[in-house]
């Protein structure tokens, strides 16, 4: 659960989501309904499969072992794309990504409909796969859920958080959000790569343990 949501939460294209909501007008406001969109997607998705698909496939079974081998597979390619930006870089061509500055002067309903499509469900459809895998009962369920909200949500919260009881981060907001616009491709590059080792280093442990 950690591992999924640290993917769902480092999603890069949900986090510069955000960054262009918090540069615009009503920022905190729209980014906060934006923030509860994804957070309601995500878990909805997990909540539903832990309750209805926990333990419905057995982990030392070839289905059970392909779904942690899907883990696993996730994370290389996770860390191939993470190189592949840090080769692959020459500065962005625009402050803002093309696909990201409609969000700018969004209303909040708008603003949550776009966290809803934008947010990670790898990262959620990954960890209620693993639930399959699991026999838990219903406070485990509760309790997986609740792990994987802390990290794939509680991360852009804190990062809100930070931003908005911060006089030092309220100055300069405006350039914090530029430069991480601007370095993008960078930053991309070591979530993926950082996600892409988790996924994998927890994936072949439990390939080992249940062979």
């Amino acid at each position: 659960m950690v591992a999924c949501g640290l993917l769902s939460g480092t999603q890069p294209l949900t986090v510069m989501g955000m960054m262009v909501l918090l540069g615009g007008e009503n920022g905190r406001r729209n980014a906060s309904f934006y923030i509860l969109g994804s957070f309601l997607a995500q878990a909805v998705v997990l909540l539903v499969s832990g309750l209805v698909l926990s333990g419905t496939v057995d982990q030392t079974s070839t289905p059970g072992r392909s779904l942690v081998g899907l883990r696993v597979a996730a994370g290389v390619l996770l860390l191939g794309v993470g190189l592949w930006f840090r080769r692959s870089g020459g500065p962005p061509s625009s402050d803002t990504p093309p696909a990201l500055a409609r969000l700018t002067n969004m209303r909040p309903l708008g603003a949550m409909l776009a966290g809803v499509a934008i947010a990670d469900y790898t990262g959620a459809m990954l960890a209620a796969a693993a639930l399959t895998t699991a026999t838990i009962s219903v406070g485990g369920a509760f309790t997986a859920w609740a792990l994987y909200c802390a990290f794939a949500t509680g991360l852009l919260v804190l990062a809100l958080l930070a931003v908005s009881r911060s006089a030092r981060a309220e100055d300069g907001l405006q350039g914090a959000i530029a430069w991480i616009l601007r370095n993008r491709r960078r930053l991309a590059s070591w979530i993926c790569i950082v996600v892409g080792v988790v996924l994998i280093a927890d994936g072949a442990a439990t390939l080992l343990i249940t062979a």
